[in-house]
C-alpha cells in the first residue's frame, strides 16, 4: 500500500497527493492549531507498561510537532480527503480551511493513540 510522504520547504508543509504536493500550511499555523511546538498524549496505567512508550512520571508521551510532521505519512484516504478541502478561508483573519482541517485530523490521530484503556484499568489493585 503506498504511503504518501510530508515535507516542508521554506516554513511550508506539505504532503504528497495523487497527483502533485498539496499545500497544507505554514507549519508555525499547525503549530498553534494543535497547541504548541510540542504535544503530548496521556497513556493510563497499562499504556504505560508498554515497552513502546517512554512517558514521563504522570503518563505522558511527549514529542516534537515539527520532526513528527517530518516524519509522517500518510495512506491514500486521507489524502483524498485532505485534496477536497480548499485552503484559502473566507476570512481573511483565519487560518486556511486545508490547515485546520490537517492540524484536527492530527490531534485527531495522535489522541486515538492516547489512552488505551478505561479509566476503570487505572484502579489500584
Amino acid at each position: 500500500m503506498k504511503r504518501y510522504e510530508t515535507k516542508i520547504d521554506d516554513g511550508t508543509l506539505y504532503v504528497e497527493g495523487t497527483d502533485d504536493w498539496l499545500v497544507v500550511g505554514e507549519l508555525t499555523d499547525v503549530c498553534e492549531l494543535v497547541g504548541g511546538e510540542t504535544y503530548s498524549i496521556e497513556y493510563g496505567r497499562a499504556g504505560r507498561m508498554a515497552d513502546w512508550v517512554e512517558t514521563d512520571d504522570q503518563g505522558n508521551f511527549t514529542f516534537d510537532v515539527r520532526e513528527t510532521l517530518a516524519e509522517f505519512t500518510f495512506d491514500e484516504e486521507f489524502v483524498t480527503h485532505l485534496e477536497q478541502v480548499e485552503l484559502e478561508s473566507d476570512d481573511d483573519e483565519a487560518y486556511p480551511y486545508r490547515t485546520e482541517f490537517f492540524a484536527d485530523m492530527m490531534t485527531t490521530i495522535w489522541d486515538a493513540k492516547g489512552p488505551l484503556e478505561t479509566s476503570t484499568d487505572d484502579q489500584p489493585r
